[in-house]
């Protein structure tokens, strides 16, 4: 299609390029050959960490950049960028890196007060060893240790009623802080988030393309909400665990849901966008 648009991918994790249960992407490897063969970018935008996604990037052959702890920092290989683009910017495992969000010592400093003031009984990363996290997850040992290793986020394990968690929501806010629920935990991080961070990558990459990029973005869960509304073409990946995150009547027209869970529903999704661009 000699008119097609530029194209970038932008997709969450766990429980939509990763299977919830197993964290394997094999079902959706036809598609990212297919996007790789198009030089299409796959941008991960998760709640994982950065130490998490070096080993999981390596898999995938992922070269692009990459957003961590729920839109709290996008980092990307030196020399990606313009430098016009890249503004104030710091580094983290050899990427040039622009944060948004709190940092996490700032986060657990807010928790230790909202304790304090609620009474609530709250127990996140920060409480945890290896093999706990390890017990909570089924994550192995390695993968464990690069979940603990956090910069900007805090994962609550959360086990309360849904009035506790309002008051939660609320206590963090006073604090300046917000409350995402994820796929298995709840998320205290500071005012950022997935939606964000794309921004900036559509900023990004129309830098360095010359022109704006078509997004498609992919998630499952509430905090992928953000950026999903962003997105040119919101996937929502049907999870096996939980129902739909609701999108905003403005975003729902644009909006299509998977029929398959996980992988298998993204490969399928990704595939029919690029059937609609003619991208063979």
């Amino acid at each position: 299609m000699a008119n097609a648009p530029k194209l970038l991918v932008v997709t969450d994790l766990d429980g939509t390029l990763l299977d919830h249960h197993t964290y394997a992407f094999d079902a959706a490897r036809p598609a990212l050959a297919r996007l790789q063969r198009h030089g299409i970018p796959v941008v991960l935008n998760t709640s994982k960490t950065a130490a998490e996604l070096a080993p999981l990037r390596a898999e995938l052959e992922n070269p692009h950049p990459f957003v961590v702890e729920n839109g709290a920092a996008v980092l990307w290989p030196e020399g990606h960028f313009p430098l016009h683009q890249s503004g104030p910017v710091g580094a983290m495992m050899g990427h040039r890196m622009q944060p948004f969000g709190a940092t996490r010592q700032e986060i657990l400093e807010v928790l230790a007060q909202v304790r304090t003031e609620t009474g609530l009984a709250l127990q996140g990363f920060a409480d945890w060893d290896v093999a706990t996290l390890v017990a909570h997850t089924g994550l192995d040992k390695t993968s464990a240790a690069q979940a603990l290793a956090r910069c900007f986020s805090e994962p609550l394990l959360w086990r309360g009623s849904d009035t506790e968690l309002a008051l939660l929501e609320r206590a963090v806010r006073r604090h300046g802080l917000r409350l995402l629920k994820g796929g298995r935990f709840v998320h205290v991080i500071g005012q950022s988030d997935k939606g964000q961070a794309l921004d900036w990558l559509r900023q990004a990459y129309a830098s360095l393309w010359g022109e704006n990029p078509t997004v498609i973005a992919l998630g499952d869960g509430d905090n992928d909400v953000a950026m999903l509304e962003r997105a040119d073409h919101p996937v929502v990946v049907r999870s096996p665990v939980n129902p739909p995150p609701p999108l905003s009547a403005a975003s729902r027209p644009r909006a299509t849901l998977t029929e398959a869970c996980g992988p298998e529903g993204w490969n399928q999704a990704v595939h029919r966008l690029l059937d609609h661009y003619q991208l063979a």
